[in-house]
Order: structure tokens, then C-alpha cells, then sequence
């Protein structure tokens, strides 16, 4: 080999080094970046909000980072970089002591799998997210997930037992103001909250949203007004009814997803059986201007004395559910 054809072979040698280094450089700087962005995701809602449009920022190769955020990657790619590039990534990183997330950092896409219904001031807390309404100065919803294992809440001593303070529910959209909140000391809501802990253990997997509904009451003379509390010297107004949406998520095989939603009016004289307070999705969508998951929603059809749920939308499903209504579900009262 003369020493023309030596050069020339080192030149290449050198140049394939550098593309080969480059590229290296660059896959290694777009998964530290997909890593710190995951890392934002379960802990900001708005960051995961927004991912989709963060995704082609930060990628320079193609890979399905939706796949890879919720742990569901099977191709080879994927495969490597879970097996050899995030430990080599774990290592330096350990080595270097740079910050990690400890193991006590709350993960956000545990709470927030099925979406949120809107993303106006929201709060994330270890075993909740609540969206703060700042015009009425109280919880609009609260976003909750319940095991079969959940533990109901110790009631403190401050007499807050006849709240029947089961969930966390109850306590946000209370904001300490027991004479506002009616409803949640009525049996009807209890019935409610042990029907959630029941599907907890059924099914193994319950998310529920739950949240106030305002609508202004009619008098004799034909007004229409809505009806305020002051507390500390601050007026709020006070719900007309409460929501709570149920996406019961099923473990046991065979059987899937699906949703259910009740409106329960927040009056003292509240009561009868839970069936009786059954709602559209659709209706509490309409009262409080949310949106919730559309996924799952399967389309409900009430007849005289029998609703049927068509469950085409959901796979492997193919008849559909029926069940008598012991009272026809009624809609809101003004």
C-alpha cells in the first residue's frame, strides 16, 4: 500500500469515527433529554399537557415517545435503550451525583391516565390533583385513584365524622365549610362512597372525579337566583349539586374499562337510592363545562323502565348491557 492509499485509508478511518461519534453524541443528547422531559411529565400536569408538542423538539431519530412514557414499548429500539442505555444513563448519573427523582416524587401519570377535565389552576398532591376555581374561590373538581387496598381516612377530632369523610373528596370540596357542602352529610353520599370502595376491591382499579355543579333556583315570582354563604367575610356561592364520574378500571381478564356518573343535589333533604341519582356524562359536562374521557364513553340509551349501554366502541365487547331502573333517572332541578 503506497503511502497515497495509507492517508486516504486513515482519512476515512477518521471521518467515519466522526460521523459515527456525531451521531452517537446526538442519539445520547436526545435520550437524556426524552428522560428529563418524562421526568417533567409525572411531575407537571401542564408539561404533560403539552408533550406532544415538546416530542419533535427534542428528537432527532423517530421513535414513538407516547409508547415509551406509559411503559408499553416492545420493538428492539426500545428494547435497548430500557436494558442498556438507561442503565448506562442511571450509572453516570450516580457517579456524577446528579439530581435524581427520589423515590418518594409522586408519579402524575398514575393520576392522570384517563385525562383531565380541564387545566385551569391545577394542584397536584401525592393521593390527588385538584383544579381551583378562582371566580367562586373553591375547588372546581378533584381528580382521585382508588385501589382495592385504599384505607378510608381517620376522621380528626374536630368533628368532621358527620362529613362522612371516607375519601379526599369530601375534605377538598369541603373547604372547611360544613354548612355549605349539605350533601356530604346525607346517607345518600355515603352510599356513594362505599359503592366506590366496592369496586375498588371488585375490580382492583377505580378513578373517580368529583367536583361541584351550580345552577340558580326559580321562586314563586318567577327570579332566578343562586344562593351565597359568607365565610371569613368572603361570599361563596354554594353548589346546587355535586358530580362524581367513575372510570372503573377492570384487572380481572376479560372484562374492561367503562364509566359511570352520578349528580347528587346538595340539600338536606336529600336521599332515596343511589340508582335514583344515575346521570349522563353528557349532562355534567354541560353544567360545569369540563370534558372528560371519550375513550371509554360508551353510548347510554334510556328507555321507559330499562337503560341499555352500547358497548360497539369497547373491544371485545359485543352485546350490550341491560339493567331495570327501579325510577327513571331525572334530570337536574333547577
Amino acid at each position: 500500500m503506497s503511502m497515497d492509499e495509507s492517508r486516504a485509508h486513515q482519512w476515512a478511518l477518521c471521518a467515519l469515527a466522526g460521523i459515527t461519534g456525531f451521531f452517537c453524541g446526538v442519539f445520547v443528547q436526545q435520550e437524556a433529554s426524552i428522560r428529563q422531559l418524562f421526568q417533567q411529565i409525572r411531575r407537571d400536569p401542564y408539561v404533560y399537557h403539552h408533550r406532544h408538542k415538546l416530542y419533535p423538539m427534542l428528537s432527532t431519530f423517530s421513535t414513538d415517545h407516547e409508547t415509551r412514557l406509559w411503559n408499553g414499548s416492545t420493538s428492539l429500539a426500545d428494547k435497548f435503550r430500557e436494558f442498556i442505555v438507561s442503565p448506562i444513563f442511571d450509572f453516570v448519573s450516580a457517579a456524577l451525583m446528579l439530581k435524581t427523582d427520589s423515590a418518594t416524587t409522586t408519579d402524575l401519570l398514575d393520576l392522570i391516565k384517563y385525562g383531565l377535565p380541564s387545566m385551569e389552576n391545577l394542584y397536584v398532591h401525592k393521593d390527588y390533583i385538584v383544579s381551583q376555581d378562582m371566580c367562586t374561590n373553591a375547588p372546581r373538581w378533584i381528580c382521585e385513584h382508588f385501589r382495592g387496598d385504599y384505607q378510608k381516612i381517620v376522621s380528626d377530632d374536630g368533628g368532621y365524622t358527620a362529613l362522612n369523610l371516607r375519601y379526599n373528596d369530601v375534605y377538598v370540596l369541603s373547604c372547611g365549610a360544613t354548612k355549605i357542602c349539605k350533601a356530604f352529610k346525607r346517607r345518600i353520599w355515603n352510599d356513594l362512597e362505599k359503592y366506590v370502595s366496592t369496586k375498588a376491591k371488585e375490580f382492583g382499579s377505580v378513578y373517580t372525579y368529583t367536583g361541584p355543579i351550580y345552577t340558580p333556583s326559580c321562586h314563586e315570582n318567577g327570579k332566578w337566583s343562586m344562593k351565597y354563604e359568607v365565610l371569613d367575610w368572603i361570599p361563596m356561592p354554594v353548589p346546587s349539586h355535586y358530580f362524581k364520574v367513575l372510570i372503573v378500571e377492570s384487572h380481572i381478564p376479560g372484562l374492561y374499562s367503562f364509566m359511570e356518573s352520578y349528580i347528587i343535589e346538595n340539600s338536606r333533604l336529600v336521599g332515596g337510592k343511589l340508582s335514583d341519582h344515575r346521570a349522563r356524562i353528557d349532562e355534567i359536562e354541560r353544567f360545569t363545562g369540563l370534558q372528560f374521557n371519550k375513550v371509554l364513553r360508551p353510548v347510554v340509551q334510556f328507555d321507559k323502565n330499562v337503560f341499555s349501554v352500547d358497548t360497539g366502541a369497547w373491544p371485545g365487547r359485543i352485546k350490550e348491557i341491560s339493567e331495570p331502573l327501579g325510577t327513571q333517572p331525572s334530570d337536574i332541578k333547577y
